[in-house]
């Protein structure tokens, strides 16, 4: 499954978000975010896996799939408490990638693919709650 263009971020998107740097580090993952538009009344999101955690693009999308399947299956770019949208950069938390590395080195596919959505609910939890917050 793949998220509909509507709800992907462009590229544009992505580099203001970037240097607007609103920003929530949490454990394994970072939320670059802004408010949406007025008038789209939908979450826009992406998420990049870095090249320092692996120079195979194989092991980097198992990492993009679970993330993006998170997010359809809990449907996060159509609901939204408040009624308040947001444009969501994801990213691999750079101080601790290397603690996600030695975690998931002797773990099989299906089981990163586990762990990974274990870790991005967590995340995702607590970059809502800082929302709410702000």
């Amino acid at each position: 499954m793949a998220l509909e263009k509507k709800y992907r971020l462009k590229t544009k998107d992505v580099i203001f978000l970037t240097r607007k740097k609103q920003f929530c580090p949490n454990w394994y993952f970072g939320f670059f975010y802004f408010d949406q538009y007025k008038n789209l009344d939908y979450n826009q999101v992406s998420c990049h896996i870095t090249l320092k955690y692996s120079k195979r693009s194989t092991d980097r999308n198992i990492l993009k799939r679970a993330v993006i399947n998170n997010i359809l299956k809990e449907k996060i770019c159509k609901n939204w408490i408040n009624q308040k949208f947001y444009k969501i950069f994801i990213i691999l938390n750079k101080s601790k990638l290397d603690i996600l590395k030695k975690n998931l080195e002797s773990f099989d596919k299906n089981a990163i693919n586990d762990y990974t959505i274990k870790e991005f609910q967590k995340s995702f939890s607590n970059f809502k709650s800082y929302l709410w917050r702000n």
